[in-house]
């Protein structure tokens, strides 16, 4: 036999909208990756573009070893991979103001 739950209209549409969020941040995350595959290589440009952040940011993850690279010629490449763990590690991140990045 089906159950009926009676909830406030107000809270019904914090629920809609909470889902329509998580709808555009999949849509988001999935248009960001979708033609990459972990072992691909990417351009300093593609990394940023990839996780929404600076070139002196992506320079700082280098820096600091948070992401592998390679040198090549003048540049350096990214993989893919490491990338798409920092995208990971991101979402699962509570917004709290606290940077994964960092």
């Amino acid at each position: 036999m089906p159950e009926f739950v009676q909830i406030e209209k107000s809270e019904l549409e914090e629920i809609f909208s909470r889902m329509s969020y998580l709808k555009k941040v999949f849509i988001t995350f999935f248009e960001r990756v979708r033609n990459k595959e972990p072992d691909d290589w990417l351009t300093l440009q593609e990394l940023c573009e990839l996780l929404h952040i600076s070139e002196s940011k992506a320079r700082s993850l280098k820096k600091s070893g948070r992401i592998g690279f390679i040198k090549s010629g003048k540049g350096s490449m990214f993989l893919a991979g490491d990338a798409f763990g920092l995208l990971e590690r991101v979402e699962a991140v509570p917004r709290n103001g606290n940077d994964i990045y960092s």
